[in-house]
């Protein structure tokens, strides 16, 4: 079967597209010989340096080329014959002279290693027998990213220093109730706490108690709470009684953080009155799964990064994503999609430990922060849960729906990078279990090179093939109905099902998404195509005008028989080959634009119409639409999310329409599920609209297009 090789080759371009760029590095070399300077620098390049090199051969030479510009590397070899300034011992006493940052690497003559001691007690860096060229490359590397490192953490030192600065600007100025203490007392007080707490102002509560600011009765809540933060090094909310000199009392929410104040360590604590515990609470959790929000759990896992980087409280993370949630959104709906989240949510619940922090991030997005830092135990867990979701069945409508989940695993330890980097890190384990023709439903730890080659799942493709043959799978038929076009002509879009043993009409997103081989999904293709025909002769024996857009598939805009074929297929049918509208998704066609274009090209050859749909969904929407000739646009369903939500203004969709009317474009807006969206298209200058709003699939193609309430 074709397709096979061609993925894994894709698979292994793309891993080679994510290499990191040629790195520069500026490298000065003393005593060494033109031989030496062009192998090292030949070697650097195999290993995707840049390299850039200069000799010296003194140093009145080495301390003015170190005046010229930034270097990362002093190369130089040890012999009986240099000049007695430029000794290893005069190098480094410079460079310590001048407070300059530059590794030296000595290299020594023939293939012996002598006891390097006495070189690096003089703060030669590294000490390599030149013949050596692996070890010799290798050392380069360390020492070249070692080098980086400190140049970071000194960027990254000078910035925090600046940012707290700012920071304490912006405290000194702030409306909201701050002060800084360390060992109970305070440090610094802005005025607004001092004016909360009935005082005149802030620089006179400067080594005043904090303790004794409070109710006598939660003065030992406040020692509790402060030791709670110290010792975890975590965030801590606490609603407390208060007291002022006057003797009048209020209760406020203490936020308790670590911070530093004039290069110390100390807590900030930050006052409000406006909000009791019982409403933060209920600020950090989300609506839908009643699990803690992104705000709670990002507040958390940046807690557990910072108790991580003292030692010895290592965690896991485990980020848990919906897979091909377009295609479940497009089959079900929105309403459908929560449906789902809301069981994902469940098991969640009922698999996590209450030990464990479980939140609900996103659409598609669930994390755990675990309380262990044992990859074996957090890749139990996720397995388990990827079992438990792949064999739960949500039932929306008449549809069950099968999901299925990814599963990235990152381990928090004291090498651990911000937590923005970890959920990164975790979302690329959960995305390389779809790369190449992989189908999701998976777990994958975190690891610096993820192994991304796909595999055919055979097993399901002989499944799917001996669906075929027991004629399992249906068509359903949903209409798009005109909203700004004035045409007799009816308009449905072919979805596929596939009935269960149980006879249950499975969605395509619980086969189609898996890793199946390209062949099958073809021969898939051919059966909709064929049946379609059918259903279209049918029709028009009734009289009935209809067009029906049929989705196509990667492989197929692929393959050269497919094309034959329908051809043949059109001239036995005696069906108008205009009435049948080919769906391309603009994601398939960006991929090999050129060959989808040529593809695009026959079908309209064949009098055949083309739909591009998920338009507006990449970068590069533009490219594509230029390149493809197609009658039809189906708007990306996001933009329609977006307009019900009020995330994107009006304007921005009528300015992104206003070339594909400019293009006599027909445009579609798919998953119109509510009333409110449905002025706003129609204002927009959208033709026609398809959603669960005006009819769910279904086996018949039995809307009343021409009814006088119809839209």
């Amino acid at each position: 079967m074709s397709g096979s090789s061609d993925e894994i080759i894709s698979a292994l371009a793309r891993s080679a597209q994510q290499d990191s760029p040629r790195r520069n590095i500026n490298i000065l070399f003393a005593h060494c010989n033109s031989t030496q300077t062009d192998q090292i620098l030949n070697q650097l390049r195999t290993a995707r340096f840049a390299p850039r090199g200069e000799a010296v051969t003194s140093l009145s030479g080495l301390q003015e080329a170190l005046g010229k510009r930034t270097w990362d590397l002093l190369i130089m070899a040890e012999n009986e014959h240099h000049a007695d300034e430029l000794t290893p011992t005069h190098t480094v006493a410079l460079l310590h002279h001048l407070d300059r940052d530059l590794p030296v690497l000595l290299l020594l003559p023939g293939q012996d290693y002598p006891d390097p001691t006495p070189w690096l007690r003089d703060g030669i860096q590294a000490v390599i027998p030149e013949a050596n060229s692996a070890l010799l490359l290798l050392t380069v590397q360390q020492l070249f990213d070692a080098l980086n490192t400190r140049r970071e953490l000194l960027q990254a030192q000078i910035q925090l220093s600046h940012l707290n600065s700012y920071s304490q600007r912006l405290v000194q100025h702030s409306s909201l109730a701050i002060c800084y203490v360390h060992n109970g007392l305070i440090r610094y007080a802005n005025d607004s706490f001092a004016h909360l707490f009935g005082h005149e102002s802030g620089e006179r509560m400067h080594d005043h108690s904090l303790r004794q600011l409070m109710q006598p009765q939660y003065r030992e809540d406040l020692d509790m709470i402060l030791h709670e933060s110290i010792q975890d090094g975590s965030r801590v909310q606490r609603s407390l009684g208060s007291e002022r000199p006057d003797q009048t009392r209020f209760d406020a929410l203490f936020t308790i953080d670590h911070t530093e104040f004039q290069g110390q360590p100390c807590l900030s604590v930050e006052v409000t009155t406006s909000l009791d515990s019982s409403e933060q609470i209920f600020k950090e959790v989300h609506p839908l799964s009643g699990l803690r929000n992104q705000t709670a759990f990002l507040q958390a896992l940046d807690s557990a990064c910072h108790n991580a980087h003292r030692g010895g409280q290592d965690r896991s993370l485990v980020l848990v994503t919906l897979d091909h949630l377009d295609v479940i959104r497009s089959e079900v709906g929105t309403e459908g999609i929560e449906l789902i989240l809301r069981d994902i949510s469940t098991i969640l619940k009922q698999q996590v430990s209450r030990a464990h922090l479980v939140s609900h991030l996103d659409d598609d997005t669930f994390a755990i922060l675990m309380h262990n830092a044992d990859p074996d135990i957090a890749l139990a867990l996720s397995n388990t849960l990827c079992r438990s979701v792949s064999t739960h069945v949500c039932k929306v409508q008449k549809t069950a729906i099968h999901t299925t989940v990814s599963i990235g695993v990152v381990m928090i330890n004291d090498s651990a990078p911000s937590p923005q980097q970890l959920l990164q890190r975790a979302r690329l384990a959960a995305e390389s279990l779809h790369h190449g023709n992989r189908p999701g439903n998976g777990v994958s730890l975190y690891q610096s090179e993820q192994a991304l080659l796909p595999s055919i799942d055979t097993r399901m493709s002989k499944r799917l093939l001996n669906a075929l043959k027991l004629d399992r799978f249906r068509l359903l038929f949903q209409p798009v109905v005109p909203l700004r076009l004035n045409s007799q002509s009816q308009y449905y879009e072919v979805l596929l099902r596939l009935i269960s043993d149980s006879e249950r009409a499975l969605s395509p997103n619980t086969f189609i998404a898996q890793a199946i081989d390209p062949e099958v999904l073809i021969e898939l293709d051919r059966w909709v195509i064929s049946t379609a025909l059918e259903k279209l002769s049918e029709a028009f024996l009734k009289g009935d005008r209809v067009h029906l857009l049929i989705n196509l598939s990667g492989p197929s805009m692929r393959s050269a028989e497919l094309l034959e074929w329908l051809s043949d297929k059109l001239r036995l049918s005696r069906v108008p080959a205009e009435y049948l509208v080919f769906q391309i998704s603009e994601s398939d066609a960006a991929v090999d634009l050129m060959e989808v274009r040529s593809f695009t090209q026959a079908l309209q050859q064949l009098n055949c119409q083309v739909c591009l749909k998920h338009f507006g969904s990449s970068p590069n929407s533009e490219h594509v639409l230029r390149e493809l000739d197609s009658k039809f646009i189906k708007l990306d369903g996001s933009y329609i999310q977006d307009l019900k939500d009020r995330t994107i203004k009006l304007d921005a969709i009528r300015a992104m329409l206003e070339p594909l009317h400019a293009r006599h474009k027909l445009i579609i807006a798919p998953l119109v599920e509510h009333t409110s969206v449905i002025s706003d298209l129609y204002t927009a200058g959208v033709h026609l609209i398809q959603g669960y709003y005006l009819q769910q699939p279904r086996e018949q193609m039995d809307y009343d297009f021409f009814a006088g309430d119809s839209h």
